[in-house]
């Protein structure tokens, strides 16, 4: 299997989707988001988290034959101090940009609350050209400061593909000395089951690409590791 020709070509049908969210969201690469339209909102969540769990599952087929290089330490520099002056927190007014998470998030299960559960609204949002809703949403202005941020995390890890196999490949490390050390630690980045975003009825084109995405990445973690 050629994994390095199947992470370009689902990258470059990622970018497309990700840039699509930010037209959408009127928006541009790098800049702020504050609130959306309700419907708005819930179009752009419903790629967004699908969209998230494909590059997480790049970044683990990268990292899987990943040699991390050792490196001295280095210290953070703001801009317009001298290197030999680190410093260690980021002066007033500046904003760090958000990371990628490499980690899907866990399944929350309350036992308590499972024979009372509501029934599952499912959206028939799709951003396909040729549908159209039927669902008549409150458009009330919601904040989507993090949907913003996420979406930014979301487009520079698609750009930085062998940099964020990079840092996943530093909590392997940091995840073997935990085991050694006999301390907690997260095993794999996929949860267990299905992703985040998985749908059984395709609703929209990224769908498809996490199909392909989750199996190309348990088929890679089922090889031998050569790093």
């Amino acid at each position: 299997m050629d994994y390095a020709l199947a992470i370009r070509r689902n990258r470059v049908q990622l970018r497309t989707i990700v840039l699509t969210l930010f037209a959408l969201a009127r928006m541009r690469v790098g800049g702020s988001l504050f609130i959306l339209p309700r419907s708005t909102f819930s179009m752009i969540m419903l790629v967004l988290r699908p969209a998230e769990s494909c590059v997480r599952r790049l970044i683990v087929i990268a990292a899987h034959s990943f040699v991390l290089k050792p490196r001295p330490p280095r210290a953070f520099v703001i801009p317009g101090h001298r290197a030999e002056d680190p410093v260690s927190i980021m002066p007033s007014g500046i904003i760090p940009a958000r990371a990628f998470k490499l980690f899907d998030p866990l399944k929350h299960f309350d036992p308590e609350s499972i024979w009372d559960a509501e029934p599952v609204w499912e959206s028939g949002f799709d951003l396909t050209p040729n549908h159209t809703s039927t669902l008549a949403l409150d458009d009330k202005p919601l904040d989507a400061t993090h949907i913003g941020q996420r979406l930014n995390a979301l487009i520079r890890a698609l750009d930085s593909l062998p940099a964020q196999a990079r840092r996943l490949v530093r909590h392997y490390a940091r995840r073997d000395a935990a085991l050694k050390a006999c301390k907690p630690t997260r095993m794999s980045p996929m949860r267990p089951g299905l992703p985040p975003g998985w749908r059984e009825r395709k609703l929209h084109e990224i769908d498809d690409v996490l199909r392909e995405c989750h199996g190309l990445a348990q088929d890679r973690l089922n090889e031998p590791d050569t790093s």
